[in-house]
C-alpha cells in the first residue's frame, strides 16, 4: 500500500494532469462555457494555476472531494472563480498523486501567482501563510477584494492541520460570471477522505482473497503453476490496485 501511494500515484497524477491540459485546450466548446461564466461538474477541468516560484503549473479541477484531488488542485464550492470578487479557494494534495502543493511552504510573502480561468488571467501577490485545525472551528473565509487561498495538508505522513497560504489580486477583479450565492456560508475546510471508499476496499479485498484462494486450490489440482499464476496474476493484481485506490480515498483529502 505504501508503495502504491508514494510510487505509484505519482504516474495517475501525471497522467491525469496532461488528459486534462488537453482536454482543457482541445474543446473549444469547455473553453467558451468557462468564459461564459459556466463551471463544469465535478473533476472537469475549471482554470490554469501556476506558481513560479515553485516552477509548478496545474491544471485545477471543479470540487475538492479525495476523488477530484486525485487529478489535481480543485476549486472549493461555493468559493468565487480566481480573479473575481471574493475567495477562491484551491486544494491540493501534499505528496499524493504528484504533490502538486508539496513545496507550499517554500513561497514566501510577496511572490505572485498566476491563474488562467474563464474571467481571464489574473495575478495574485501573497501575503502570508497559516495553519488552520482540522476540528473546522476556524476558517479561510475573505471579504472585499478577490482573494487565493491555497490549502494542503501540514504534514505528507499524518496531517494534523491544514496549511493555507494567502493571496491578493493584483489589480481590479472581473466582473462576476455567475450570480452569487445568496446565504453562502463561510468558507469553511471540510477535506476528510471518501468513507464510503472503505466499503469498496473492503470487497474488493474479500475478491481479492477469494481468486488467491482459487488459484492456490487451480495449482494443487492442475499441477501446472506456471500457467495457473500466469493466467491469475493480472487479476490478483488489478484487484490489489483497486484496494489501494479506494484506501487512498479513505485518507484526507490534501495528503
Amino acid at each position: 500500500f505504501l508503495v502504491y501511494l508514494y510510487a505509484f500515484t505519482p504516474l495517475t497524477g501525471i497522467r491525469d494532469q496532461h488528459r486534462m491540459l488537453q482536454s482543457l485546450t482541445g474543446d473549444p466548446h469547455a473553453v467558451f462555457s468557462l468564459a461564459a461564466g459556466h463551471l463544469p461538474g465535478n473533476g472537469r477541468p475549471v482554470a490554469v494555476l501556476e506558481i513560479p516560484a515553485l516552477h509548478e503549473t496545474q491544471v485545477v479541477v471543479n470540487g475538492t472531494t479525495a476523488a477530484d484531488l486525485q487529478q489535481g488542485p480543485g476549486l472549493m464550492a461555493r468559493t468565487a472563480v480566481p480573479g473575481e470578487a471574493g475567495n477562491a479557494v484551491i486544494a491540493g494534495r501534499r505528496a499524493l498523486y504528484g504533490g502538486p502543493f508539496g513545496k507550499l511552504a517554500d513561497v514566501a510573502p510577496g511572490d505572485r501567482i498566476r491563474v488562467i480561468d474563464g474571467a481571464g488571467t489574473f495575478t495574485f501577490r501573497v501575503v502570508g501563510s497559516r495553519v488552520v485545525a482540522l476540528d473546522g472551528r476556524d476558517d479561510v473565509s475573505r471579504s472585499g477584494d478577490a482573494w487565493l487561498t491555497l490549502v494542503t495538508s501540514n504534514s505528507s505522513f499524518r496531517p494534523s492541520a491544514e496549511y493555507v497560504l494567502l493571496a491578493k489580486l493584483v489589480g481590479h477583479p472581473a466582473p462576476m460570471g455567475r450570480s452569487p450565492e445568496v446565504g453562502a456560508p463561510s468558507v469553511r475546510l471540510s477535506l476528510g477522505g471518501d468513507p464510503g471508499a472503505g466499503g469498496w476496499a473492503l470487497l474488493w479485498a474479500m475478491g481479492f482473497l477469494v481468486l488467491l484462494g482459487a488459484t492456490l486450490m487451480a495449482v494443487r489440482r492442475w499441477r501446472q503453476p506456471s500457467v495457473t499464476y500466469l493466467l491469475a496474476a493480472p487479476v490478483l493484481v488489478a484487484c490489489g490496485l483497486f484496494v489501494c485506490e479506494n484506501l487512498a480515498r479513505c485518507l484526507p483529502a490534501t495528503l
